[in-house]
């Protein structure tokens, strides 16, 4: 934390000394006979200032002798203009020389009839070259002004010598002086004060200094710098409050999204995502979106703003608006990048050297535990005890590296075409998208195809209408790699199956056929075996994918019969086809039929598996919007919003499964030929009908009040618990706006923010409430013993099952400071979800063990932060990005009385849900470190657990201290909940180049390695952690470290359970996630070939992460979206390194 604080002190005072150095620069110049011109143009090159003259007031071409060394510009210019009567000004980066008269002993100013002339030109965007439409064109004191056209053309009439400006919402301002020139053309950089910024709001747009809510936002500059495929990604570390979790690297996968925290049980905990006002169901449905089409993304972080969105609102919502159509000249852009992904990072385990090694010693040091004379040769020793000969000769075994087995360099690529334009009548933006990754783990890879045609057409004044419009298709090639080394249906997890396999063992034997072992099952008698990792990857027959395709889209009407009243008719939809194919031929072992025989070439027929499945189905939107938005004198402002929505969603599925099949399928892989087929057909489908009502007032800019309450009527529910009713209201106070406040200069914007708001959550089941019927089949005893097929009730109806609601109340604080250079926002907040979502456990005798109802309370509280800052911006230009969040979760209730929840993963119990502790904590054996001998293990409570405890075993604490180690001694061993989260982004730019840097990261929060049951036990089965083995325990007189037992044969070491403290490791990381070079070739270079403009750039992203987890990534998360598995590790996929070049080009 300190090294925040002197991070954000530093760049405060590096501001301030900036800021406050208020000299115009330094002039370094000598000569005895040098023009006022070159002089003039010294000055613009060593300053940045730009020197406007009439040429009758001086003659440019004068001579003088100068001097200068590191002369204050001040002092130079009245050495230059000494005896000439002449006066300056300075006027933002222009200083301006005017005629002084003397009359009665007074300086006063010329008043000579100025020079009208005609200046024409066009305003361009500096970004892509495009004209921009709209700007105000204005002759600095004068009434003369104008404004640009579709292409960004104007003309105006002015004063020579004079001053004119170019201002536009967006935009800085710039202002030139009129010289003799008639044609100006002039460049707008786009603004960085986030208080122009117009933000999406729902339903609605406010300019970010109006808002009195707390909302974020992310621009399309600061999106198209992250080199993804998932818009989604884009937003890790951007934003405060807004936790994102990349915890795959597997291609098309979703990162995790938590705002504010988890506030739910059995419901979603994920946020809203509304795209061009189309509200979608979850994460999967964005992630068709192609980045490149993003305009903004704005999330909705506090009850207040998200109270628009009612029932859905409960975690957030996050806001995506697509590029728009610009009016003017067709506009064409292509982009195109390739690269090459990695696995970021590899887990350390045994090479062969270290691994036979291990093996000798462990059997050597089981048979000297169990009473056995250290002289006895090993070829002597009883069976158990007794290590394979061929270890005494390591160079004969091969040196497998298991993970490079099945990792490889990935090539990823993307590119894009678009084109824009249109006039104030019509506008349209059109793009087509082809991205591809390959997976770093073999044989995953996915492709996505992606259209879009947002089309916005002004019939006349009184009417406009729009369609928004992105069809898409994706296919991935999946594979079984997460989670344990023997899935289902055999398609077991390559990762930790490879982290297992011993080096020993090679990929494949000389006739090809893979390497594979037999397993001692430390946790079931018998063994079984590890099947090869390789064996799904490399056989061709093998086949795992997935492909979507989908239509999103949304039209409108927009209707203005009045000055100040507009009617909106928009119908949204998203159309779906998914289907899903996997087929596993007989040549592909199980963990149940890998059988080592001599020749290891018999195909098994049992292998044979195949799943069919496939399921289309839609969501559409109807919403009639009024809004009422006027100005009155007095300057008060109202705008005044009513919606009525209506939602449908509806879904149809069909799932073909064949096992145990006949013969192979080599030409077409399906189900057919297998000896048992099931098949299952579904129908989901849920409702949502809505009645919304929202007011924004403010006077004179000052004073803010937002009010909203929306009604929602949801099929999800019971019949009288179906509607719900969610309030909200905010208040905002720009004090920097009073008059008192003008008397600070240094203060340019003080704004104080206060809400509170109610939302829900109503993102569980379909049908969750009700007893259905289900297919069910009975013996009824006596007789020939067929089997009877009926229906029987499937769910313990609760007709009182009603909403999941959150009640957040914040307050917030923005303070710019020099114009806005330093900007820095913080938040409070305190959201309480009541009435928990949650399958309560019932007794048996009802027929059932469980039914959905609403339980309890959760509390999240927190503070956020973020800080701009404009460091430098002369010719070399810095700007610093920071946030921090910290949050904090509380059980308060959970049922009438309030029993503790556990949660069990791999049939380990592995978190738990209990009142006064925070969220689903990780839940277990405490331990001591490691017996270090006989006196140790004799003074130790009895583990009973453990019968074989001896010196080198893992000791466990007795934390009811009643003598023995039991269940009862399980307690509290961490949280998977991070102290706080943080990121910074620096960019830099220095005339055509650019250079962004971001760094992100998190203090605290536990990970649960679960697959150290296995490659962490210190057992001779498999392979182990290399830090494991290295610092083990090996003798009374050589201890290790004292956290890692000795190794030994499986009957000799005191078995232990798995949730035990030893796999608990501190998540905390900071990554160096994105670093990106750009260079932006000269204007003028591109003329001839007919550019507007060029881009390239080279990406760096996950180059580097810090951090004291052994595991592959410690974003992991790899259950998803189950709040009561986060931080567990399961042999998740790797995090990729990406390196990438790319170019962006207009024309």
């Amino acid at each position: 934390m300190k090294k925040f604080l002197f991070i954000v002190m530093f760049f405060t005072g590096l501001l301030i000394s900036n800021v406050q150095a208020q000299e115009l620069g330094k002039l370094t110049m000598s000569g005895a006979s040098v023009s006022l011109q070159d002089i003039f143009n010294a000055i613009k090159k060593q300053t940045g200032y730009t020197v406007f003259y009439n040429n009758s007031l001086i003659n440019d071409q004068d001579k003088i002798k100068v001097n200068f060394s590191k002369s204050d510009l001040k002092v130079a210019l009245s050495t230059i203009l000494q005896g000439k009567n002449i006066t300056w000004t300075v006027n933002d980066r222009l200083i301006i020389l005017k005629k002084n008269q003397e009359t009665n002993g007074k300086t006063i100013t010329d008043t000579k009839q100025n020079t009208k002339i005609k200046i024409i030109g066009t305003v361009m965007d500096k970004d892509d070259h495009s004209g921009i439409p709209g700007v105000t064109v204005k002759v600095k004191n004068s009434i003369s002004t104008t404004i640009t056209g579709a292409n960004g053309f104007y003309s105006i009439a002015a004063d020579e010598p004079g001053v004119i400006t170019f201002s536009s919402i967006g935009y800085q301002t710039v202002e030139l002086g009129v010289n003799t020139s008639k044609n100006i053309n002039i460049e707008l950089v786009k603004t960085n004060s986030a208080l122009n910024e117009v933000v999406v709001v729902g339903y609605g747009t406010q300019r970010k200094s109006d808002v009195s809510n707390s909302v974020s936002s992310m621009s399309s500059s600061q999106i198209e710098k992250q080199v993804t495929g998932n818009v989604l990604n884009t937003m890790a570390g951007q934003m405060s409050g807004v936790e994102v979790r990349q915890g795959s690297g597997r291609p098309g996968d979703n990162p995790t999204i938590r705002i504010r925290g988890s506030g739910s049980i059995n419901a979603s905990n994920a946020p809203l995502y509304v795209v061009d006002g189309l509200p979608l169901e979850d994460a999967s449905d964005i992630n068709s979106l192609n980045p490149n089409d993003i305009a903004t993304i704005d999330v909705l972080k506090d009850a207040a703003a998200a109270a628009i969105y009612g029932s859905r609102g409960g975690n957030g919502v996050v806001i995506v608006t697509t590029k728009k159509g610009k009016a003017g000249q067709a506009k064409f852009d292509f982009s195109a990048y390739t690269g090459i992904n990695s696995a970021s990072k590899r887990i350390k385990v045994l090479d062969r050297d270290e691994y036979i090694k291990y093996q000798i010693e462990g059997y050597q040091s089981s048979w000297i535990q169990s009473g056995g004379d250290p002289n006895v040769p090993n070829a002597s020793r009883p069976a158990a005890y007794r290590y394979l000969v061929q270890y005494d000769h390591p160079e004969n075994f091969p040196n497998t590296d298991w993970q490079s087995e099945i990792m490889r360099s990935a090539p990823i690529s993307n590119y894009q075409l678009g084109a824009q334009g249109g006039s104030d009548k019509f506008n349209y933006y059109i793009s087509g998208n082809y991205f591809t990754q390959q997976g770093i783990i073999k044989s995953t890879d996915i492709s996505k195809y992606n259209m879009r045609a947002n089309i916005n057409s002004k019939l006349n004044n009184y009417l406009e209408i729009g369609l928004n419009i992105t069809p898409s298709y994706s296919l991935e090639n999946l594979r079984g790699t997460d989670g344990h080394f023997n899935g289902s249906l055999g398609d077991g997890a390559t990762i930790l199956a490879a982290l297992m396999m011993p080096p020993t063992v090679p990929a494949r034997y000389p006739d090809g056929t893979y390497g594979m072992t037999l397993q001692s099952n430390i946790f079931a008698p018998g063994n079984s075996a590890i099947v090869s990792p390789l064996q799904p990857l490399d056989d061709p027959n093998y086949i795992n994918n997935r492909s979507i395709f989908r239509v999103q889209g949304i039209s409108f009407l927009n209707f203005k019969p009045f000055k100040y009243l507009t009617y909106r008719l928009s119908f949204g939809g998203d159309y779906r086809i998914n289907g899903t194919t996997f087929y596993r031929p007989s040549t592909v072992s199980t963990s149940s039929t890998a059988v080592l025989t001599p020749d290891r070439k018999d195909p098994n027929i049992a292998n044979i598996a195949s799943t069919g499945s496939g399921s289309y189905g839609y969501n559409f939107s109807w919403e009639n919007q009024v809004n009422y938005a006027r100005a009155f004198k007095g300057g008060h402002t109202i705008n005044l919003t009513g919606v009525y929505s209506v939602q449908k969603s509806s879904s149809n599925s069909l799932n073909l499964t064949g096992q145990s099949g006949r013969f192979d399928n080599d030409l077409i892989q399906n189900v057919q030929g297998a000896a048992v087929i099931n098949g299952t057909y579904g129908v989901q489908q849920w409702t949502l009908l809505s009645y919304l009502a929202r007011i924004n007032y403010d006077y004179k800019k000052k004073y803010l009040l937002a009010t909203s309450i929306r009604t929602d009527g949801a099929s999800r529910f019971a019949s009288n618990k179906k509607w719900g009713t969610f309030p909200s209201i905010s208040f905002g106070w720009r004090v920097s706006e009073e008059k008192f406040m003008k008397k600070i200069p240094a203060i340019s914007e003080l704004k104080i923010r206060s809400s509170y708001g109610s939302t829900g959550n109503f993102s569980i089941g379909n049908y969750g409430w009700q007893s259905l019927l289900t297919r069910a089949n009975y013996n009824f005893g006596a007789g020939d013993g067929a089997i009877a097929t009926g229906y029987a009730i499937n769910n313990f109806q609760n007709d009182n099952l009603t909403w999941e609601t959150n009640r957040q109340s914040g307050m917030g604080l923005e303070i710019g400071l020099f114009k806005n250079r330093l900007y820095f926002v913080t938040d409070l907040y305190r959201r309480l979800t009541k009435d928990l979502l949650y399958n309560r456990p019932i007794p048996g005798l009802s027929g059932f063990n469980q039914y959905l109802g609403n339980i309890g309370n959760i509390e999240n509280k927190g503070i956020e932060f973020e800080i701009r800052t404009q460091n430098l911006v002369n010719k070399f230009k810095w700007n610093t990005n920071f946030n921090l969040s910290v949050n904090r979760n509380k059980v308060l209730k959970l049922g009438d009385k309030n029993e503790p929840i556990l949660t069990t993963r791999e049939n380990t119990i592995t978190q738990l849900i209990q009142v006064g502790q925070p969220f689903a904590v990780f839940y277990g054996y405490k331990t001591d470190g490691i017996f270090k001998d006989q006196n140790d293990v004799a003074a130790h409570p009895d583990q009973k657990f453990s019968s074989a405890s001896g010196p080198g075993d893992t000791k466990f604490v007795d934390t009811n201290h009643d003598g023995v180690i039991t269940d009862a001694d399980r307690v509290i061993l961490g949280n998977p909940t991070p102290n706080f989260s943080y990121g910074i982004t620096n960019d830099f730019s220095y005339k055509a180049f650019d250079l962004s840097i971001q760094i992100q990261g998190v203090q605290g929060g536990d990970i649960y390695f679960l697959g150290s049951r296995f490659i962490g036990t210190q057992s001779l089965a498999q392979n182990q952690l290399e830090g494991a083995i290295l610092n083990r325990w090996k003798s009374p007189s050589d201890p290790g470290n004292g956290n890692y037992p000795r190794t030994g044969t499986t009957p000799s070491i005191g078995l232990v359970p798995s949730n035990i403290q030893r796999y608990l490791y501190d998540g905390s990381y900071l990554r160096i996630r994105n670093v990106s070079l750009g260079y932006t070739v000269k204007p003028e270079l591109l003329k001839k070939f007919g550019f507007r403009s060029a881009r390239i750039y080279a990406t760096g992203q996950n180059l580097f992460t810090f951090t004291k987890y052994i595991g592959y990534n410690p974003e992991v998360n790899q259950f998803g979206e189950s709040v009561t598995s986060i931080g567990i590790d399961y042999g998740s996929y790797p995090l990729n390194r990406s390196f990438i070049f790319g170019a962006n080009l207009s024309f």
